[in-house]
Formats: structure tokens, C-alpha cells, sequence
């Protein structure tokens, strides 16, 4: 498998920021946890996400994308 793009270890990392933020919340996570899960460096997450909360808001309103989109698909039929 080669390089991820940027874009696809923006993806990485939101899904790994899900999965810390769920586990332990906004407080209790940890971005080099969140680092290591995508097999980045920690200054890599803050060149992404200027904190750990824009981080965590990036990740609330990734949830709330994917829901919208299953709602209209779901109305589509």
C-alpha cells in the first residue's frame, strides 16, 4: 500500500479522533494517542487542527455529515 494522501490521513485522523474522543471524551483524550492510532506525528495533527478542540469540532461535525447524508438517503428510498 503506498502514501496516503493528505486528504485520506485528514480522514485517517478524524476516524481515530472519533474513536479517543468516544473512549474518553474531549478532556480525557489524547492527541499523541490519536497520533499514534494513525501513525502520525503529534505536530502533524496541529499543523491539521490548530487544537485539540478544533479537532474534536472537526470530528462532532464529521459525525453529524455522515447522519445528514444516511437521512437523505434513507428519504431518497
Amino acid at each position: 500500500m503506498g502514501r496516503m494522501s493528505a486528504d485520506e490521513r485528514r480522514v485517517a485522523v478524524l476516524g481515530a479522533a472519533r474513536e479517543e474522543f468516544g473512549l474518553s471524551g474531549l478532556s480525557g483524550a489524547s492527541t499523541e494517542a490519536i497520533a499514534r492510532r494513525v501513525g502520525v506525528s503529534q505536530p502533524y495533527l496541529f499543523r491539521l487542527f490548530p487544537t485539540k478542540k478544533a479537532m474534536f469540532l472537526a470530528s462532532v461535525n464529521d459525525c453529524f455529515d455522515r447522519v445528514r447524508a444516511l437521512f437523505e438517503e434513507a428519504a431518497a428510498g
